[in-house]
C-alpha cells in the first residue's frame, strides 16, 4: 500500500517523506492479536502540514496536480457526497468529513461549506471550495476526548473571521 500511494498520489502531487504507522506499533492491534505489521490504511499516516495542504490543493483543483489528472474528479464528487449524518452541521462521505461551519465575520453570522479530514490529536485538513481556502491545523492532544475543540476554535474564531 505505501508503495502504491507513493507512486499513484504522493509523488504526482509532490509530497515529501511520509510514514505510515503499522499494526505492530499500535497498542489496540497488538492487544487484539491481529498485529500483522501491515500499514494501517485508515489512520496513522504521518506527513508535514505543508504536504497535507498539498492534498487540500488537489481537492480545490478537482483532482489535478502538475497539469495532470491525478484523482478523477468524479471520484472526488463521490467522496464528498454525504453518506451518513454526524450532526446537524456535519456529515461523512467516503473517508471525508463534510460540514457547514458557522462563524462570526464582523457583525454577520456566516455559514460556509467545507470538506476535510481529521486525525488523532487535533490534526485537521479543512478545504472551503467556495472560499478557495485550505487550512491545516496540527496539535498534540492525542486520544483526548476534547481534541476536536482547539482546531475548531482556531478556525472559527481566528482564521475565518480574519479573512472575510
Amino acid at each position: 500500500m505505501p508503495d502504491y500511494a507513493r507512486a499513484a498520489l504522493f509523488d504526482p502531487i509532490g509530497l515529501g517523506r511520509t510514514e505510515w504507522v503499522t499494526s505492530e506499533e499500535t497498542w489496540v492491534f497488538r492487544q487484539s492479536g491481529v498485529a500483522d505489521g501491515e500499514p494501517i490504511a485508515a489512520s496513522g499516516l504521518r506527513m508535514t502540514p505543508r504536504d497535507l495542504a498539498r492534498i487540500g490543493q488537489l481537492v480545490l483543483d478537482g483532482g489535478m496536480a502538475g497539469g495532470r489528472q491525478v484523482v478523477p474528479s468524479e471520484w472526488l464528487a463521490e467522496c464528498f457526497a454525504p453518506r451518513v449524518s454526524v450532526n446537524e452541521l456535519q456529515r461523512y462521505g467516503y473517508q471525508w468529513y463534510l460540514g457547514d461551519m458557522e462563524f462570526l465575520a464582523g457583525d454577520t453570522v456566516r455559514l460556509e461549506h467545507w470538506v476535510g479530514c481529521a486525525g488523532n490529536g487535533g490534526q485537521r485538513l479543512y478545504v472551503w471550495p467556495d472560499l478557495d481556502l485550505i487550512v491545516v491545523v496540527t496539535a498534540g492532544n492525542y486520544s483526548a476526548p476534547e481534541q476536536w475543540l482547539p482546531p475548531i476554535r482556531v478556525v472559527r474564531e481566528a482564521v475565518l473571521p480574519s479573512l472575510l
